[in-house]
């Protein structure tokens, strides 16, 4: 049989070329090195099969590709395609289930218009296909649902308050007693995502970010936040849509986690030691050596600072150093984490002085009636 569209398309020409360039940008170290929006970047930028890199076979594959469309081997550039078409479904599977790629759903783009624009090609040995593929809307459906967990992922959360830095995060609801005890405790030092429970609780939030961006200090912020007779500021009928669906997400971070109970509060690293963090390259370097002094906003704040040890003190001053009480010569905001972990197991019990409104027996479940 005579060959056919033997041509060389020059959109998957192109393709080819992009789809090597951006594998290059990856694979070798520049000054500007590429965007990496999703964790699934970190995880598989370098992932290895047989010692050698994702993003090495997908250079060669691309280059493979331009190679035949030069020659004019377009029965096996549309052959290869195919291949890697299916490849690449099976590996757009284990990030659905593990973390969507930016990096990688760059590559799968290219594959995807390379298989794309050889569909007419046929030759003596391989025809093009007659009927519908099911490899190209498989494919298709798993590039969809990985672009919308990127985008879920690369899109922040949405948080209250001034805190710019933080290694704490606390999901709270405003109508939860236990969460507004972490609010008092941690709130100035830490990432704030509120989760609504009702209608009341999205009126809470509202009027808590307002105070609190007009600096109002946090327990008074609180209080005024929880209080029915202070009126909500009104909002537009797009402000509260995209207020629903961002209260929605911070919830859904919650189940996702395996959590059913307020508040949900997160450390990252060891407290006052510093944290390992992950680069682009996947190479693993220290935050902060374990004894060097804090610097920047960690040391102004004096959050989280583990105390050195100290004589057991009296009962009296154990009430009196809690979370959220300044003592002579240590910041209000100073929270260190055996303070953090008794709080944590005490929250629900009133202390001597504090306002009942502000403690509580029960966390909040997530999705409980109300």
């Amino acid at each position: 049989m005579a060959s056919q569209n033997a041509t060389t398309p020059w959109s998957t020409l192109l393709f080819a070329l992009l789809g090597l360039a951006w594998c290059g940008w990856i694979a070798f170290p520049t000054a500007t090195p590429a965007p990496c929006l999703t964790s699934g970047c970190t995880l598989f930028r370098d992932v290895a099969i047989a010692g050698i890199s994702l993003w090495w076979i997908g250079g060669g594959y691309f280059f493979l590709t331009a190679l035949l469309c030069l020659r004019g081997k377009m029965a096996a550039a549309r052959f290869l395609s195919m291949l890697a078409l299916a490849i690449d479904a099976v590996f757009m599977l284990v990030m659905f289930f593990s973390a969507p790629c930016f990096d990688c759903l760059v590559v799968a783009a290219f594959i995807g218009l390379i298989y794309y624009s050889l569909r007419g090609v046929r030759d003596g040995w391989f025809l093009a296909e007659n009927g519908p593929s099911l490899l190209l809307p498989v494919w298709f459906g798993l590039f969809v649902g990985n672009c919308i967990l990127a985008a879920d992922e690369a899109l922040p959360r949405y948080t209250i308050g001034a805190t710019t830095q933080a290694e704490v995060s606390v999901f709270f609801s405003p109508s939860c007693p236990a969460c507004r005890g972490a609010l008092l405790s941690l709130g100035n030092t830490a990432f704030l995502y509120p989760v609504a429970e009702s209608a009341a609780d999205v009126e809470s939030i509202i009027k808590l970010d307002l105070f609190l961006s007009q600096g109002m200090p946090m327990r008074e912020a609180v209080e005024h936040s929880i209080d029915a007779s202070v009126a909500a500021p009104a909002q537009s009928f797009f402000h509260s849509a995209l207020l629903t669906v961002q209260l929605l997400r911070n919830k859904a971070v919650v189940l996702r986690q395996g959590f059913r109970a307020l508040p949900l509060i997160q450390i990252n690293g060891m407290p006052g030691f510093g944290a390992t963090s992950l680069d682009n390259r996947g190479a693993r370097k220290a935050s902060q050596p374990p004894g060097q002094a804090q610097t920047g906003p960690r040391q102004a704040n004096n959050s989280l600072q583990p105390p050195l040890p100290q004589p057991p003190p009296a009962q009296a001053n154990q009430r009196d150093s809690a979370p959220g009480r300044s003592q002579p010569g240590q910041a209000a905001n100073d929270v260190s984490l055996p303070d953090l972990l008794r709080d944590t197991d005490q929250i629900g019990s009133c202390r001597k002085g504090e306002d009942p409104a502000f403690c509580g027996e029960e966390r909040r479940s997530v999705g409980r009636e109300n």
